[in-house]
């Protein structure tokens, strides 16, 4: 669950917030969130609002699509990290930059 703690601190200090802001807009004290991004146990319920606060969507994905989806996310983000090309699981649709010109 560690992965998730540190999505959570890279998206805090990408909307520049410190852990007592995110800690007082969703109800928790600094040392809270301090604690949770440590790897420090979290609950669903906290987890959600954090996401609410920090424009993300928390989402289970069938283990064996967690490289195709961590592959998509790189290439929108520019980080491109392509486990899943390595491993032949297949891309279902593309990038739209990917796409031939219909005209």
């Amino acid at each position: 669950m560690a992965y998730i703690q540190g999505q959570v601190r890279v998206a805090r200090e990408s909307k520049g917030l410190t852990q007592s802001d995110l800690g007082s807009r969703i109800g928790q004290p600094q040392s809270a969130v301090s604690r949770i991004e440590r790897g420090g146990d979290l609950r669903v319920s906290t987890l959600q609002e954090m996401a609410r606060v920090l424009e993300m969507e928390p989402m289970l994905i069938p283990k064996h699509l967690v490289p195709a989806v961590e592959a998509l996310v790189g290439h929108a983000t520019g980080r491109n990290q392509v486990p899943a090309l390595e491993s032949n699981i297949p891309l279902v649709g593309g990038a739209p930059e990917d796409a031939e010109d219909s005209e």
